[in-house]
Formats: C-alpha cells, structure tokens, sequence
C-alpha cells in the first residue's frame, strides 16, 4: 500500500495518509485489456480506451450510459497498463499519463504539450463554470472538468444533446475528469438519519438536557457549533486547539454527549480545517474520535486547492471510518456559489451549502444542482436556509410551507434549529412556528419514506436509485426541479 505526505495547509503539518484506501466502497472492479484498448470499471464509472486513442466515459449509477469522450492527438498511442490497486490503475501513452480511481475520477496528467477535447453526448440541465473548471449536470448525473491551472472558460453550446470543450495543456499540467455519481445513494441515511444544527454563546454553547430531549423526538443526529471552543465562540473564529477551556467545559461536553447518546442521538462537534491555526490539525481530529468519543464531526470550511481539499477529506474519511462527516460548504476551494467538486463531497454523508446566497440562482435550480448531492455526490444535501431564502442577508425565520416543499422536491434536507447556531435565536419561542416545522416538515418526510419503504422493499431502502419526487402527494410535488439554467 502506498503512503503520500500531505501538505494540508493545516498548521504547516505534514501528514501521513494512505492514497490506495478504498473509502465508503468505491474501488477498481476490474480492468481488461485486448490489443491496445483498455477498459477500467469502477464503482460508478467505466473509463474505456479505444483503438483510435480516446477515451471514452460511461456513468454507472443510477443507470449506464455514455457522457463523454476524451479526444487527444492519435499518437498518443499505444496505451500501456501501469501498477493497478484496489483503488487506482495507472496508465500511459507517448506524452500522457492517466490515472483512474475508485471513485470515478481520471487525473489527466501532461507529459508534453498537447489538446484535449471533452465531447459531452448529455444536454445539461445546469451548467456552471469558473477558471476552466466545468460542471454539467442532468437529471441522472454527469461530468465535471477540474485544470489545476487556470483556463478561458469558453462558450460552448449547450442547447443541443452534444457539446465540445477544448483546452490545451502544457507540459507538466494536469487535469481531473470527474464522472458521477461515484456511489449510490443513501436513502436510509437520507430518511432516517436528519439532523439538527445547535449551540450558540453563552448558556446555549452546549444544548442542555431539554433541548437534547426535544431534538431526539424527530432527529437522530445532533451537530454543535463552535461556541465551546477557544477562539470559537468570536470572531475572527481563529481556533489554535480543539482542547476545552477548563475542566468545568470538558464536564458539561461530556455530559452533553452522555444524554445524546441516552436519547438515541450520534453527536457531531464543529471542527473545520479552515479556522484552525494550531499544530497539527489531524492529531486533533484523532484525539476527539478517541478521547471525546463522538459519532463523527462537523467540517466548517477547507483549505487550499482542490487537489488539498480531496486529501483532506479522504484522510478525515479513512479516520472516521463509518463514523459521519458532516461538511459545511461555505468555503469551497474552488470559491464559487454555483461549481463544485462532487469528488470531494462524495466523502462527506451530509453537505451543508447556502450561508452566502444563491448565487443568482431560481430556487429550484439553487436546491436540486447546488444543494441536494443526489445523482451528483449522493452526499444528502442540507440547506443553509438562513442565508439563502431569497431575501436579503440573514434570515431567521421558521421555513414557510413552500419552502420545505422545494427542498423535499429537491431531494434536499433541512436541519432543525430550535435555538439557532448563529448569534441570535432562530425564531422566537412559543411563537408556533417550531411546532409547524416539526409536524409539517417531519411528517412529509416520514410519509415519504414509509411510502419507499412499502415500494420497493425495506431490505433495498438502502441501495434504491430511484426518485422520491412520485411518492409525494400531487398537492406537494409542485413543478419539476430537473429545468435549464446556466452558472458562471
């Protein structure tokens, strides 16, 4: 097994990973060769090159087709199979090197100067793109295009079933070629397993026993904000050690944790790579699975590139193990509202977007392409309904009716939040509104889910690719999510 060292960016750390780890069951499930064609099976994805030297992209999940080919010179031939893993198989032509990966990503890596074209055989129903970096989306999956180094980003058209992207790629310049989604869908996780988003300054830095209690009626996953960290609980929210204050705050987390546990709740505590300045960020986030005996954490940001970003996520993951990885997307690498990267969100079970708008976007739009992971990482989308309502700056209001229906449509989540993780209460209490939430929004997903379940059988709950949107209600289905739209 080969073992990389990654400058996380994290404290100047330097930190020993595994890079062939098959993670969350995205692996190599074959590769064959006949003559100089070669075909690798992931998970997800089959990448195939043929006799003329392209390559050519198949989607696996939810169901098998062809998305794109993959043009360069013809002299790139022949191909030569490299070391394979589990995980990884390495291949190379005269001026090009191509690695392939369990989860459904191909690293383009140039060894001379040549141009790549992307031909794309899906009309796209969201598109967005920054720097080179493309992400097309339809309502089965897609394929996104990550250059290392900046690109022109073009005008290709996308009005017809087929379209061209062409970069040129210097010596030395690498490119990642994401087909997706790398994994099924979690359906059990997505209907059985919700959470709820607390903690605040002061006396609500640690939910008390009441409001644990409450939460566990409808929730089964409890995250906590920062407040009870140093450094935390103010800005600029630099943390320099996921340590407590004194012995008094590590009693009161202990005791939160103990009654979660007690009321049937997995606790996740805030962490992020993106606000820690301390030492070394990894020996911290090994401490807290072991000592501080949680079910998982809570990501507030990443930092660094792309390429930074997914080790940091596959090392978390290979440290969590089944335990869950709750990602706040605020503060994506590529610093856009509107493209990211499925393969790093692939890693996470919940990703949590929306504290900074939408971007421009229709709701609808906003939810099921930036929001909602499902056919695209299938992480379970949450949204960050407080700062993307549609409405100026942050809002903190009960979600209206309408509302919840566009992120049930969208195949999108909502956490509850009974005092609210920002400065300021959620909503004000007593008032009513926490009460429609819990019964309007928990029942619709609990008819949902129990109309899936008497479908399609409870043994294959976990593993159908299905859509929730025909088990609604006519009155709740309201208008298709999968509609036209362009991000830049």
């Amino acid at each position: 097994m080969t073992f990389c060292l990654l400058w996380a960016t994290l404290g100047g750390a330097l930190v020993a990973y595994s890079a062939e780890e098959v993670l969350m069951g995205m692996r190599i499930e074959k590769v064959n060769q006949a003559g100089s064609a070669i075909a690798v099976t992931t998970t997800g994805a089959e990448f195939v090159l043929g006799v003329k030297g392209d390559l050519r992209c198949f989607q696996r999940i939810p169901t098998s087709r062809e998305v794109a080919r993959v043009e360069w010179p013809e002299d790139v031939l022949p191909w030569r199979l490299g070391p394979q893993t589990e995980f990884s198989c390495a291949i190379t032509g005269s001026g090009i090197r191509l690695t392939v990966q369990g989860d459904s990503l191909i690293i383009l890596k140039a060894e001379r100067d040549l141009r790549v074209k992307f031909n794309g055989l899906f009309k796209p129903a969201y598109h967005a793109s920054k720097a080179g970096r493309w992400l097309l989306i339809d309502g089965t999956g897609g394929i996104g295009i990550y250059p290392v180094e900046a690109k022109a980003d073009g005008q290709p058209d996308f009005q017809r079933g087929t379209w061209t992207i062409e970069q040129p790629m210097r010596r030395g310049d690498e490119t990642w070629v994401s087909v997706f989604p790398p994994r099924p869908y979690d359906w059990r996780r997505a209907y059985t397993e919700l959470a709820a988003h607390e903690g605040n300054s002061g006396q609500y830095a640690f939910p008390n026993d009441a409001l644990i209690r409450s939460t566990a009626k409808h929730c089964q996953v409890l995250v906590v904000h920062s407040w009870f960290w140093p450094g935390g609980d103010r800005a600029p929210w630099m943390i320099p050690r996921f340590a407590f204050k004194n012995d008094g705050d590590r009693d009161e987390f202990k005791h939160m944790r103990d009654e979660a546990h007690r009321c049937g709740l997995k606790l996740i505590p805030y962490f992020s790579p993106f606000y820690y300045f301390g030492a070394d960020f990894f020996a911290e986030v090994r401490r807290a699975l072991d000592e501080y005996e949680v079910d998982g954490l809570y990501y507030d940001g990443i930092k660094g590139d792309f390429r930074t970003a997914y080790q940091v996520v596959r090392t978390t993951r290979q440290m969590l193990g089944d335990r869950l990885l709750f990602r706040h997307c605020s503060t994506d690498p590529l610093g856009s509202h509107r493209i990211y990267c499925p393969f790093i969100d692939t890693y996470c079970d919940f990703i949590y977007r929306g504290e900074a708008g939408r971007g421009g976007l229709e709701q609808d739009d906003f939810l099921r392409w930036t929001v909602s992971g499902y056919r695209i990482s299938n992480a379970v989308g949450y949204w960050v309904y407080t700062g993307s309502t549609g409405k100026p700056g942050y809002v903190r209001q009960v979600p209206s009716r309408e509302d919840i229906n566009a992120a049930i449509r969208c195949e999108v989540r909502i956490p509850r939040t009974e005092i609210g993780y920002e400065l300021g209460l959620a909503w004000e209490p007593g008032d009513g509104h926490l009460a429609f939430f819990d019964d309007y929004y928990y029942g619709e997903l609990a008819s949902i889910g129990q109309r899936l379940k008497k479908v399609i059988g409870r043994e294959a709950f976990a593993t159908y690719s299905g859509t929730p949107v025909q088990f609604l209600r006519s009155d709740r289905a309201g208008k298709s999510s999968e509609s036209t739209t362009t991000g830049r």
